[in-house]
């Protein structure tokens, strides 16, 4: 389409696309950080399928994107980078960061900000929970747990976290021989019968540590899901357009994130 609309060939464009992405990318305007007693930092990612992910950095409050890039995967040395240059380029600090609870997320922030509070979203959770769990169960005992999973979002003092808690331990404890049940083919193989239930309870039981670090801190944000608005549009054009190769894919996000990045800076 820019081919027949410039009027040049499309190997020329091509090469030229490729001697903008060796750039440096332009520096966004800075975000003043002054009228903020505590700042937050969001981090999430869009995936596009198992190809890339688009890791989009912002600060709780404020619409301005601090930065965003393109990886495979939610790689922690690539979100390491990300962060360093977010801390020691552009110099700004947080008191807490609030992200989806990525492994390699999680692991960049412990090696970027080691003592700062890390507040895992909430709605990731949740989902995350209630995909295991499944939405129509007739079984009692997985309606109960998904009561359970669905209270978090009542739970906004540390009395009702400690209500809470004590009642997950009592639904296993009454459940344990549910929760153990397991199976052996004739090959000797053995696993557990309820493997989903098991996994959103050991999801459920690691909440309290986790997802619930907004209790200690006030003005800490619960989700991420002021930043997840950011690019949803680009996840309207994944579904539209999924037949698109990964070559083209991976073009038309290195096209985005350079003239987006161009676009925030004025130039």
């Amino acid at each position: 389409m820019l081919s027949s609309i410039a009027g040049l060939s499309v190997r020329y464009l091509e090469s030229e696309f490729h001697t903008l992405f060796k750039l440096d990318p332009p520096a966004l305007p800075r975000i003043d950080q002054s009228k903020f007693d505590e700042a937050y930092l969001l981090i999430d990612g869009l995936w596009f399928g198992r190809w890339f992910v688009l890791l989009v950095y912002r600060q709780s409050g404020n619409l301005r994107i601090l930065h965003i890039s393109i990886a495979g995967k939610e790689a922690t040395t690539k979100i390491e980078r990300d962060l360093k240059h977010i801390k020691d380029d552009l110099k700004y600090l947080f008191t807490g960061a609030v992200t989806d609870g990525g492994g390699g997320i999680t692991s960049a922030l412990n090696l970027v900000y080691p003592h700062m509070p890390h507040q895992i979203c909430l709605a990731h959770m949740h989902r995350r929970i209630v995909s295991s769990l499944g939405r129509h169960s007739k079984d009692e005992r997985i309606r109960i747990l998904r009561w359970l999973a669905d209270w978090v979002w009542m739970i906004e003092s540390k009395t009702a976290l400690s209500w809470w808690t004590k009642e997950l331990k009592n639904w296993i404890y009454q459940n344990i021989i549910y929760l153990r049940e397991s199976h052996k083919d004739e090959t000797g193989r053995t696993w557990f019968v309820h493997g989903g239930v098991r996994k959103a309870v050991r999801m459920l039981v690691k909440l309290p540590a986790t997802s619930f670090v907004f209790l200690d801190h006030p003005t800490m944000p619960k989700t991420t899901n002021e930043l997840e608005a950011t690019f949803s549009h680009l996840g309207q054009r994944w579904i539209r357009h999924k037949g698109l190769k990964k070559e083209r894919w991976e073009s038309f996000l290195k096209c985005f994130t350079y003239f987006y990045n161009k676009e925030k800076s004025g130039r």
